[in-house]
This record gives C-alpha cells, structure tokens and sequence, in this order.
C-alpha cells in the first residue's frame, strides 16, 4: 500500500502535532514495512523536530525550493496532494489535522486526525488565521473523510456531538508519547542540581508545559506565584513558546507587584531536556481550560513527575485515579495551591503500569486493524 502522509507539521514545527506525528508514523512504518510512506513537506523539515534515522519504506519528498516561502502550506496542498495521489498511485493520504485538499481523486481513501475542538468551542482565543483555516477546511474534512481518527475518547464524543452527518461512521481513537525518551529514571542530587544550574533555578520548583495561548490558562498559574514564591520558596518553569492572545501573561509579569524571580521561561525545548525537567520537577502543573488529550500530563507522569491539573475535558481522561496525579475542578486560587502544596510535601508515586494503554505500538497494532476493514 502507497501511503501519502501531510508532513507540513514537520515543516513549521508545531510540538504537540509534530510529536504526534513522529511517534505514529515511525511505529506505523515499522508494523507495515510492506507499505510505502510518502511524506510531504512543502517546506523541508524544520530544524527543532528530532527525527531518529528513518526506515527505507519512509520517503520524504522537500517541496522548499519549488514555492515561495511566504506561500501558504494550505495553498501549497492543494496543488501537490492531487498531484502526487496520481503519480505515486496512492492508495490512502493521511492528514494528521483536519484538512483535505481539493481534488483528491476518487481512488484514493483519505484519513483525518482530530486534536480537539477548539475552533469550536473557544473560538474566541484563537488567531484570525486559525479562524480562517479551521472555518475552511476543519468541518469539510470530517464530514469527508473515509476514515477518522481522535486522540481521546473526550475528542470523539465532541466529533460525534457536532457532526452527526458524516462520511465515516466508525472513529478510532488512540494516542500516545516516545517512550524511549519519557520513562522513569532515578534523579541524582548532583544531575538534579545540574539542571537548576542550567536554567538558573535555585528553588523548588513546579514545571509548566504548553505554549502561552489563552485555553493554556497560564495567566491564572501566574496569578498563584506571589504566595507560592513567598510564602513556600516555589518557582515555576515554563516551558513552551510565545503564542497569540497572551498579552494579558506579558500584563502580569510586568506587574511591579509580580517576583520576577519566581518564574522562568525557557521556550521551547528539545524532548530530552523537557524529560530532565519532569524527573527534576516537584511536580508538574496544567491549569488548562481545554485539552484535546493531555500530552504533557502523561510525559510527566512516564517519567515518574506527579502531576496536578484541570477537572476537564481530556485532562480528566488521562489523569483522574491515577496514582501521583490530582485533578482540581474549578478555579478557586486557595484550591489550586492546596492541591500544589500537597503535591510537593508529599510527591506521591505514580505508577507506570497503569499508563500502559497510552503505547504506540499496541495504538498502531489497532490501528492497522482499523484500516484493514476498510479494504483499503
């Protein structure tokens, strides 16, 4: 079977796609070493994403020097994948975000991964081009799609509320993280105190990861670091990028009123250094309004860091009743540090055997079966 795979997440580095991406794909290809996997990338790979040595059955096709760069990947899509649908005689194109081109030929089965809903239930926090994108091309290709594929049962139950009407009948759902890298490992005080020294740490210190849009909710985490920091000596980590709609983080760490000292950024991070970080890490804290899966919550907990986040959404699904991890329902600030100073005082144990259906080698076992009943 010829696959053809839209690879753009690998050509702007988007962490939780592209990461998604990596660990299915390479699994997907090592399962199916009789397939071909066609990997499109309208602009090359980005320099972030750490992709190990690829099998011979994964081909990458660079696009980068045949279209201007400020062209968009959308626009760029939709010439290549009809394109090399025929010329690769592809069987299946698989898109890891809901987006289909137009003009794939009839021939070719289409498959479409839904992250979340965002777009539709906290529109108001995204970017105009998102806005743009998603009201495009989001709705079309799930009612589209020949197959469907969610990262959480809490992300099909909402495909499944808002578009009733659709191609494919049958979800599978499943979603993991590399655990080759995330896994528990014993933390030496003199490894400990390399990482503080690296990132200038000097306290204990809670971990954040995800970038600074509004549904991340870092605003409210930063609002708790005043009595944190100078009642109990705790500094928060953040890692993750700049994103749209943060000015009201920027308004808060400019306030006079904020210790600067209690927190500190360190953008994005290569996988192995957020590891260390988890395993450094008093524990590790979401305050999320919305998550499609909870990446994140089970890297942390992989590699034995507890974790304290959001009653919600998928957040509930990955993490409540599960050893070393705490869900808090709703905002109350003197919840939240309860729950934080909890957590640190004691560092509950999590325990690795109950993350076992979080793997990519039994999700993509399924996966194949999924696919196979479909004749493709």
């Amino acid at each position: 079977m010829n696959i053809l795979v839209d690879g753009r997440t690998w050509s702007a580095y988007a962490a939780g796609v592209s990461s998604f991406l990596k660990g299915a794909l390479l699994e997907w290809a090592a399962q199916r070493p009789e397939d071909r996997f066609h990997i499109l990338l309208p602009k090359g790979l980005d320099k972030r994403l750490e992709l190990p040595a690829l099998s011979d059955n994964i081909i990458l096709h660079d696009y980068a020097r045949c279209f201007p760069r400020r062209l968009p990947n959308l626009i760029i899509l939709q010439f290549l994948v009809p394109y090399l649908c025929r010329r690769l005689h592809i069987h299946l194109y698989y898109a890891p975000v809901p987006h289909l081109p137009f003009m794939i030929p009839a021939s070719t089965k289409t498959m479409v991964t839904v992250h979340d809903v965002v777009n539709l239930e906290m529109a108001h926090t995204m970017s105009w081009t998102n806005k743009i994108a998603t009201s495009l091309f989001f709705g079309k290709a799930i009612r589209k799609a020949d197959l469907l594929w969610t990262n959480s049962r809490y992300t099909k139950s909402k495909v499944e509320h808002y578009f009733p009407q659709r191609r494919c009948k049958d979800i599978f759902t499943g979603c993991a993280t590399d655990r080759r890298i995330f896994f528990p490992k014993a933390v030496s005080d003199a490894e400990r105190q390399a990482v503080r020294r690296k990132y200038g740490i000097t306290n204990l210190f809670i971990l954040f990861v995800g970038s600074q849009e509004p549904r991340k909710n870092l605003r409210f985490l930063l609002s708790l670091m005043p009595r944190l920091y100078q009642e109990h000596g705790v500094q928060l980590v953040v890692v993750g990028g700049n994103s749209w709609k943060n000015d009201d983080v920027r308004e808060i760490l400019h306030s006079q009123r904020f210790p600067k000292e209690s927190t500190i950024f360190c953008g994005y991070l290569s996988n192995e250094e957020l590891a260390r970080l988890y395993r450094s890490a008093a524990c590790f804290v979401s305050t999320a309004f919305m998550e499609g899966f909870g990446m994140p919550q089970l890297e942390a907990m992989l590699c034995g860091c507890p974790v304290v986040t959001s009653h919600n959404t998928a957040m509930i699904e990955v993490a409540e009743g599960k050893e070393g991890a705490v869900t808090v329902e709703g905002y109350d600030p003197h919840r939240w540090e309860a729950a934080i100073l909890d957590m640190m005082s004691h560092r509950r144990t999590v325990n690795p055997t109950q993350l076992e259906s979080y793997d990519w080698a039994r999700i993509v076992e399924d996966l194949n079966h999924y696919i196979s009943g479909y004749s493709i």
